[in-house]
């Protein structure tokens, strides 16, 4: 260990280049170096300044109701849910979805004045049916009714039943017609015969008088034609056994 005999003097030292230099570079910074000191003796108030700011936050939550080591706790809990990778990553992916659910918000903010426009057209048309005469309360009333009414007499058999003539041609338009001038033809054929006294009778020769008119002719021709097609539509349905043999 060198002893102090062996040191170098002081001004030997001061004189030295390397300790000039690091007492120029001591004196460019003194005045940082006093400031640094001065807070330095101001930090034990400041920190008793803290304290006693946090005391009386600390008492005010209290006084409100908040246990504020519960809440402390309950942040540090939720920090390490949301350090959590899993979470992160679900976060990563919430947050790519930000601008579809931007889009998604402009629709929910557009829905009230949809809405309103179809309030306005549903309006309208109860509207119109009333003045129809239309009772659109007593109609929805009514079709619930007959809707549960039929659900509890129909069967699953007579369901496919109906369901079959629905598929088939007796509701097509052409027939629907048919039927309709048929029950026309009747109501007057009624009026003109059963509702008097004294109903005419016709005999052979009567029957061939009135082939004579157009509109029997024209009755007549469509029930011949009515049997054809009958008869070619009983064929595919329900073929002959030897019908393939008379060619």
């Amino acid at each position: 260990m060198e002893t102090t005999l062996n040191r170098p003097s002081l001004s030997d030292r001061l004189a030295e280049p390397e300790t000039t230099e690091m007492l120029h570079r001591l004196l460019d910074h003194a005045q940082t170096l006093d400031q640094v000191l001065q807070v330095a003796g101001d930090i034990p108030n400041l920190l008793a300044i803290a304290v006693d700011f946090f005391d009386a936050v600390a008492k005010r939550v209290s006084d409100e109701g908040i246990n504020l080591e519960e809440r402390a706790t309950g942040l540090l809990r939720l920090l390490r849910l949301v350090t959590d990778p899993q979470n992160q990553q679900a976060m990563e992916s919430l947050v790519s979805s930000l601008p579809a659910l931007a889009e998604g918000g402009k629709l929910a903010e557009e829905l009230p004045n949809l809405m309103a426009t179809a309030v306005d057209v549903f309006d309208e048309w109860a509207t119109k049916l009333k003045a129809e005469g239309i009772s659109l309360e007593e109609s929805v009333r009514r079709g619930l009714h007959a809707a549960l009414y039929l659900g509890g007499q129909i069967r699953e058999h007579e369901l496919d039943r109906i369901g079959f003539l629905l598929r088939s041609d007796v509701l097509s338009e052409q027939a629907v017609e048919t039927v309709s001038l048929a029950g026309t033809a009747l109501t007057s054929c009624r009026k003109g015969t059963c509702e008097q006294q004294v109903p005419p009778r016709m005999g052979i020769l009567g029957a061939l008088k009135v082939l004579r008119d157009p509109h029997a002719q024209r009755a007549v021709s469509f029930a011949m034609q009515f049997a054809k097609c009958f008869g070619n539509a009983l064929e595919e349905s329900h073929p002959t056994p030897n019908s393939s043999n008379k060619d």
